[in-house]
């Protein structure tokens, strides 16, 4: 298991988060072993999806704000996912070859805090797109006039979080509750209002192709990513049933890897939306989507 530890955590321990992890990957139960394999096969087929999107929106399409933004989402979900597929791998050779040492350890904490790392990422910037569509669409000519020159560059770059090699489990439950309380709260109050400004005007015309794409990836990321957080927050409060709550951990990963997966499945759907039924490249279909001019309103620098 990747994202939360299999071992109780002590709330009055000062001892590392990854720690608490690693000590238990070489105990593992049988379902625990089918759950790395699936989990490996599934970020391997998610590491290369997304670095095919990053591949075409870095080096051959015109970048405007929401290609940036999902350039960066990309990249998130890559780093999320090569280090799940890096960490699972090592779990399977400790496992297999009965390796236990200071080193592996070590090795896996380091691969645990950049999951971390990427994961809380994702949830920042897909919040930041949410929230900037949000005020696009209720206050548009505000929003233009207001707006920076390079704005969608600069959150970008505050929104990648600074992190050390050796967080604490106070720094981990303060990026959960970080995550519950602020982040995702804010993610769906603005996409509620996006749903509710596009439901609206569907007589009027069709909504563009972004709109589409942020409203799916916001609802696959509750439904997906977030219960596993939710999990984990609950095992560091829970002593009664930390056990059985613990057994659901495998699970709520998996669907956590599948939504970092899906997302390039995700645009190549939503480029097919009102195509005629004739045979476009890869390439063609991601620029149906991303160069939307109709979703790309923003002609502003990145």
């Amino acid at each position: 298991m990747v994202l939360s530890s299999t071992s109780r955590p002590s709330m009055e321990s000062t001892s590392d988060a990854p720690s608490h992890m690693n000590e238990s990957f070489l105990n593992l139960q049988s379902a625990e072993i089918i759950s790395i394999y699936v989990s490996l096969l599934i970020t391997l087929l998610g590491t290369a999806g997304n670095g095919l999107v990053i591949w075409f929106l870095f080096f051959h399409f015109k970048k405007n704000p929401f290609i940036v933004y999902i350039l960066h989402l990309s990249i998130a979900d890559l780093v999320f996912l090569l280090c799940t597929s890096t960490v699972n791998t090592g779990i399977i050779i400790s496992y297999n070859f009965d390796m236990q040492s200071f080193g592996l350890q070590l090795f896996l904490s380091i691969f645990y805090v950049l999951i971390l790392f990427g994961y809380n990422t994702g949830l920042f910037l897909l919040t930041a797109i949410s929230a900037e569509r949000c005020l696009s669409v209720l206050y548009s000519i505000w929003y233009k006039c207001q707006r920076l020159k390079h704005q969608t560059a600069i959150i970008c770059t505050l929104l990648w979080p600074r992190f050390s090699f050796r967080p604490c489990m106070g720094v981990e439950i303060f990026l959960l509750i970080l995550n519950l309380l602020v982040f995702a709260p804010l993610m769906v109050f603005s996409n509620l209002i996006l749903f509710i400004k596009v439901f609206c005007n569907l007589k009027h015309c069709q909504p563009a192709k972004l709109y589409i794409i942020i409203i799916t990836k916001v609802i696959l990321f509750l439904l997906s990513a977030m219960p596993s957080r939710v999990l984990v927050m609950m095992c560091y409060f829970e002593d009664e049933n930390y056990e059985s709550l613990r057994l659901l951990h495998p699970y709520l990963n998996i669907l956590c890897f599948i939504n970092s997966t899906v997302n390039p499945i995700v645009y190549l759907m939503v480029g097919q939306i009102r195509r005629k039924r004739t045979r476009k490249s890869l390439k063609d279909t991601l620029q149906r989507v991303f160069e939307d001019e109709r979703g790309s309103n923003l002609t502003l620098d990145t």
